[in-house]
């Protein structure tokens, strides 16, 4: 599969995930219910549309979805290649009007035991028609735009930074929040943890922490790839980087993480907040 057609079923899926919004008031209807979450219309909207696109093109692929966990689509084919899927990253925001959620896609020409290391494309689409994607080995782009881009007029830093439901928070990270001293940092939580990776790609947020433990290998997939791609790195809290883990990605789950894309600046500084050194973050 090319880069430029699982572009196209991003934007597919993107627009379904409009008509839906414009045309049904229960677009936000909760219809199922998992361990660490909920499934609502919008999400199965979303599974719909790229079953749809699959059809269109004759195409037969193994789909790991949120949604539907680990399946092949159509049914009863022989697959040619695997998806990871997260139908609506940040669909409380959707439900909300809140503008920030996205649809993410990754790709592997594999179809046994998908690992990170095997995805070599990804697609992060947003409801604003804003997409990102990678292919592995080359660049990351922004609507064609490659990635990062100059951000002009920026006087502080910006870092994302996940906490909320937490089983323990690092000392450092809490005496960074606490503290007045900070003022060279300012902190946003936007809700969509692939949309912020990509922004952390793109130069717009210099940092993300999530320390909660609640990351899935779909939530991050597509993301990854792009953030990697653009020069970013990614890692657990140890500073391990989450594409040696050998696992499916289908069966991580319970990831926490840090992401920059300056590897040696940036990156060490916010990785002593998580180590519990308490260091300031500038």
């Amino acid at each position: 599969m090319e880069i430029e057609e699982l572009v196209a079923i991003s934007a597919e899926i993107r627009d379904a995930i409009r008509d839906c919004i414009t045309e049904r008031s229960d677009y936000g209807e909760v219809i199922g219910e998992r361990e660490r979450d909920v499934t609502r219309r919008i999400d199965m909207v979303a599974e719909k549309a790229l079953e749809e696109s699959l059809s269109a093109r004759g195409r037969c692929a193994r789909i790991i979805s949120e949604e539907l966990g680990d399946h092949v689509y159509p049914p009863g084919c022989e697959p040619e290649f695997t998806l990871v899927f997260d139908p609506v990253d940040g669909s409380t925001n959707a439900i909300l009007g809140i503008p920030l959620f996205c649809t993410s896609i990754a790709y592997s020409p594999r179809v046994e035991r998908v690992t990170f290391n095997d995805l070599q494309a990804g697609v992060v689409e947003t409801f604003q028609g804003t997409c990102y994607y990678a292919v592995r080995g080359g660049n990351a782009f922004v609507d064609g735009t490659e990635l990062p881009r100059e951000v002009r007029g920026k006087t502080k830093r910006v870092l994302s930074i996940y906490t909320y439901g937490a089983e323990r928070i690092p000392r450092g990270l809490i005496q960074f929040q606490c503290g007045a001293e900070h003022k060279h940092v300012v902190v946003r939580l936007l809700g969509s943890i692939a949309l912020e990776l990509c922004l952390v790609a793109e130069g717009a947020i210099d940092g993300l922490i999530d320390v909660r433990g609640l990351i899935s290998g779909y939530d991050i997939a597509a993301a990854m790839l792009i953030l990697e791609a653009a020069g970013g790195i990614i890692t657990d809290l140890r500073g391990d980087e989450l594409r040696t883990r050998m696992e499916e990605v289908g069966k991580l789950v319970g990831l926490s993480c840090i992401a920059a894309l300056d590897r040696e600046g940036y990156y060490t500084r916010i990785l002593e907040l998580v180590r519990d050194t308490g260091g300031e973050v500038r």
